[in-house]
Order: structure tokens, then sequence, then C-alpha cells
């Protein structure tokens, strides 16, 4: 199974495109507000085990470029790939751009800034084998006087 994270909000460009080729994957998605209701299976929302439950069942994650879906997806160690939401999408700003773009520079997903183009990532995703750095925790950086 494929899943589609798109948190709360919304991300029809991204809900549509996966639509479009839904004959050819199997997809779930997780879709949140927005306005586009897939003809492949999804809830709207779904309590934080479900998603963790849903995230470790899946093969590959399509996920939103937001900071807390991305740790989230680092916790678990997926085949991810990064769609970021965009401004040409109608998107305020191109705020998760940056974090996307890095993501992929680290090796531990593949990003796709053009929602059209998600079938390739698809195929190249699995083709890859995401790394995941292993980052020092905070609280090996905090004095122990404080």
């Amino acid at each position: 199974m494929i899943l589609i994270l798109v948190s709360t909000g919304h991300f029809d460009p991204l809900i549509q495109a996966c639509d479009k080729i839904r004959d050819r994957f199997d997809f779930f998605g997780q879709i949140g507000m927005s306005y586009t209701e897939p003809s492949f299976p999804f809830v709207r929302t779904a309590p934080p085990a479900e998603i963790q439950r849903l995230i470790q069942e899946a093969e590959i994650v399509i996920s939103h470029g937001g900071t807390g879906m991305l740790s989230q997806l680092y916790q678990f160690q997926k085949p991810t790939i990064i769609v970021p939401k965009q401004i040409r999408y109608g998107e305020a700003n191109d705020s998760q751009v940056e974090l996307a773009i890095k993501w992929a520079q680290l090796g531990m997903g593949i990003l796709c800034m053009d929602v059209n183009k998600i079938e390739d990532a698809i195929h190249e995703c699995r083709k890859t084998q995401p790394q995941f750095p292993q980052f020092p925790k905070l609280g090996g950086f905090l004095s122990p006087s404080l």
C-alpha cells in the first residue's frame, strides 16, 4: 500500500494527481480538508496511533513537506516521497520547499516538486534505498548546570 499523507489541511493537486493513476497503484489517503474526494480509499483525519499504524504498514509514504510529518516519518524510516506544498498549488508561501530539498539531499526520500510527476517518483522510490543519518540527541548538547 502507498500511503498519502496531507495532514489536517488540504493538498488537492496531490490528491488529484494520485487519483489519475489509482488503477496502477494501491493507494490509501489521509486527505485532511482537501476538497477532492478521490476514488481510492481514504480518511480525512485519523488519531495519531492510526496514522502510525498506517505508516508502519505502508510500502511507501507520499507526504507533504511539513516539519511535524517529516519528523514522524524519520522515526519510522519509511521510503518516502516528499511533495512540498507550494505557491503554485495555491499555498501562501513555499515554506516546505527548503526542508523537502534537504530531506532528499540527505537521502531520506525522493523529492517530487511537480505533482504530475508522482508516478515517476513512485518508480524511483521503489528502486532507491533510503538513508537515515543518525543525529545526536538534543540532550547531548545541554549543559548539566542548566
